[in-house]
């Protein structure tokens, strides 16, 4: 085979490769393209339980704290700012009056049973790697069922709803890229109507 042709044949096999490996690459290039990309939604959601108190005026007894609990969700509108909704459950707590007090409002003893209702705004601060504090502000609804017996002896159940401010801080812990321990508290600002939550719980985010 003359030096030439050789020549010609190794350019054509030359250029066929080039061509081969354009398109393969242009194919790549494409399939890498078009994949969906992994978007997060900057939507999350948990659950937490704890201790909830109530800032009662005692007279004879009353339970001031009783196993409750709330969920929780929200929408990221920056990466440290968030609207979220929190509904809490505060276990039902009991109070007995005094003959005075009794005498003065005709109930013997009652129990109390609230639901929360809250919407606002969670700041998120970065503490260390891996720690994040949490700040919420925001407005509460509640809903307050009342078992009450009266004096002589009737029973009544009263159910009232009330609205006041809403703060709460909290520390979250990242014990992987969506999901994290959480450590929580909460407080309705009512009077003698105020409300505690002291919590720890988890959320995930997608």
């Amino acid at each position: 085979m003359s030096t030439i042709a050789s020549r010609k044949i190794s350019r054509t096999l030359s250029t066929l490769a080039v061509a081969a490996l354009s398109v393969f690459g242009s194919s790549a290039m494409a399939d890498t393209e078009l994949q969906p990309q992994s978007r997060p939604w900057g939507i999350y959601a948990g659950g937490n339980l704890g201790v909830g108190a109530a800032q009662w005026d005692c007279d004879v007894s009353c339970d001031r704290a009783r196993l409750s609990g709330k969920v929780f969700g929200g929408k990221r509108l920056t990466p440290g700012l968030a609207a979220e909704l929190n509904y809490m459950i505060f276990g039902g707590m009991n109070r007995a009056n005094g003959t005075a007090q009794s005498m003065a409002t005709n109930i013997a003893t009652e129990r109390r049973s609230t639901r929360v209702l809250t919407a606002g705004i969670n700041w998120e601060v970065e503490l260390l790697e891996g720690f994040t504090n949490q700040i919420r502000v925001g407005w509460a609804l509640k809903r307050v069922e009342n078992e009450q017996v009266l004096v002589g002896g009737a029973e009544r159940t009263v159910r009232d709803y009330r609205q006041a401010p809403y703060v709460g801080v909290g520390l979250a812990m990242n014990i992987s890229r969506n999901i994290r321990l959480l450590q929580s508290f909460d407080y309705i600002i009512d009077g003698q109507e105020s409300l505690y939550l002291f919590s720890v719980g988890a959320s995930a985010e997608f």
